[in-house]
């Protein structure tokens, strides 16, 4: 694991026994369970709408099939995320990360997370919706987060403490900016060595009991 290779701290058991984390899971569950409430309703509205100004028949032989496919794919990715985060959750251990968010030009709610070697180069950058909360609390985008899983597959990312958590994606090579831009040495250099040694520190475990 590249977390224990660089000297960050690993949590000693899974990540899905810390305090409140199961919860947290359990709320995603019921956020998911509301949201496919509605959306019957809704396609039974949008179905009435369109009837009523296109051909009936025409409307359903066409658009029925796909509507349905749509609504169904739509449900079982709504149904599935917090199965998919929980199971994170419970075959990996928390890993500790000093790390930088970045804006994405274009993404009003999605933020790049890169996780930072301790010689502050990029080790791995993600994607996800990170909490308001975070971004605005997290000072010049500058902090330590507990991530879970992979660094090659979807992941887990959590505040110290494991609240609140979010789920992040890799980000493709694509999508990644320069490398220079991103390693975070000169300017600010001394507190990014803070985070480094916060990484390091086994404070936290002890903490959580």
């Amino acid at each position: 694991m590249l977390a224990e290779e660089y000297g960050y701290q690993v949590s000693p058991r899974p990540a899905v026994d810390t305090p409140g984390v199961p919860a947290q899971v359990e709320r995603f569950k019921e956020i998911a369970n509301r949201r496919i409430l509605w959306v019957a309703p809704l396609m039974l509205l949008l179905v009435f709408a369109a009837t009523a100004v296109t051909d009936t028949g025409l409307f359903l032989f066409v658009a029925g099939p796909v509507g349905a496919c749509f609504v169904l794919g739509w449900v079982l990715t709504v149904k599935s995320a917090p199965k998919k985060t929980l199971r994170i959750l419970a075959d990996n251990r928390w890993q500790v990360w000093p790390c930088r968010l970045e804006a994405i030009p274009g993404k009003s709610l999605e933020r790049r997370i890169l996780l930072l070697a301790p010689d502050k180069s990029v080790a791995a950058s993600f994607r996800g919706r990170v909490p308001k909360d975070v971004w605005l609390g997290m000072a010049d985008g500058r902090g330590v987060l507990w991530f879970a899983g992979d660094l090659r597959f979807p992941s887990v990312a959590a505040l110290p403490g494991g609240a609140p958590l979010w789920s992040v994606v890799p980000e493709e090579p694509e999508e990644r900016e320069p490398e220079p831009r991103r390693g975070g040495d000169g300017e600010g250099g001394s507190a990014l060595d803070e985070l480094v040694s916060e990484a390091r520190s086994a404070a936290v475990w002890n903490m959580l009991g």
